[in-house]
């Protein structure tokens, strides 16, 4: 993986590039980032959170998530793409939407989380694991 990664909005208004090699990458299939994204899961860039640098000025939305902190989701308010998020939790990983990225054929899954939430017509990939909620390893 080329370093820095880079992507941004739908419009270009707000831009992103990672400095450092991300920890991981897996599926979100909550009900939350189902309705931020408007499909059946977000993938996910787990992010060191130092190693995201952003460029225009995005707007947050906050909300509640399962673990009780506050889950921060950074959009365009020009274009309304769900770009990346931040968590009241930590302040060691960040999530980025991969959906965004430059290159979107960079991202490879290795995990699927939150299925618990996941609509019965989306199709996973069998050969990754499943978490019912939030992965313990990151």
């Amino acid at each position: 993986m080329k370093l820095p990664i880079t992507g941004g909005c739908l419009c270009g208004t707000v831009k992103y590039s990672i400095s450092k090699k991300p920890i991981g990458a897996g599926n979100c299939h909550c009900r939350t980032c189902q309705r931020s994204v408007g499909t059946p899961y977000m993938p996910v860039l787990f992010v060191h959170y130092q190693a995201l640098h952003i460029t225009g000025i995005y707007k947050e939305f906050s909300t509640e998530s399962a673990s009780g902190n506050t889950m921060y989701r950074g959009f365009c308010p020009q274009c309304g793409t769900s770009v990346f998020g931040r968590n009241s939790g930590s302040d060691k990983i960040r999530p980025v939407n991969a959906s965004t990225l430059d290159d979107p054929s960079i991202y490879k899954p290795h995990m699927d989380f939150w299925v618990a939430d996941a609509q019965p017509w989306d199709v996973m990939n069998p050969d990754i694991p499943k978490y019912d909620g939030n992965p313990h390893h990151l």
